[in-house]
């Protein structure tokens, strides 16, 4: 399976590599953030589209990266990497079902009319669970071509998992001095010592 930027030199391993970081890093916060007793697919799943979504808008907003454009900002989002329109979903890609996977948006429809047909012209980020939702999650990033056929393939990587987007800043050393010890000893005004027991 030949890599995307085979196809569309805009993918490169970069930019994939960027967009599946900040997959991976708000699903993986979700989990961390909603353990109760109540919390399960749904709310995790709601959760972390709703904060990846809003994430990539925001990085959009801030102009961090000249080449992440917006076409869509509602809930059917679809985000330029350079001229590549893409969209994300929770998925299986062995076999999706969803239909931000299956289904093209009409802000990916002018790539499919202007792209030969034996091209990707169609694609979309996958985090992937696993079978059973019991594996280390990863981002498959996968181009479809008119008749919905796979073409290309790029799959993170499991140092992305641990790689946080925004930079770690460490904070400066601080002083601290030595504590102040001293032995328990009988007052000398009767019978409390410096503990306040008689």
């Amino acid at each position: 399976m030949k890599l995307p930027i085979h196809y569309k030199p805009d993918l490169t391993n970069e930019r994939l590599n960027i967009i599946a970081g900040i997959l991976l890093e708000e699903y993986n916060k979700t989990l961390d953030d909603l353990n109760s007793d109540y919390d399960g697919p749904y709310t995790w799943g709601c959760t972390a589209f709703g904060r990846q979504r809003k994430r990539i808008i925001d990085l959009v907003i801030s102009q961090k990266y000249p080449w992440l454009e917006l076409s869509n900002s509602a809930n059917d989002l679809v985000f330029k990497i350079g001229s590549v329109p893409c969209r994300f979903s929770t998925d299986n890609p062995n076999n999706p079902k969803k239909n931000a996977t299956l289904i093209p948006n009409r802000y990916q429809q002018s790539m499919i009319d202007e792209t030969a047909n034996d091209e990707p012209c169609r694609f979309c980020f996958i985090l992937d669970k696993g079978y059973n939702d019991d594996q280390e999650p990863r981002v498959v990033f996968l181009g479809f071509d008119a008749a919905d056929v796979i073409k290309c393939e790029w799959k993170s990587d499991t140092v992305t998992t641990l790689h946080s987007v925004a930079p770690v800043v460490t904070p400066n050393a601080v002083e601290i001095g030595k504590p102040a010890v001293t032995p328990k000893r009988p007052s000398t005004d009767g019978d409390v010592d410096q503990a306040g027991e008689k």
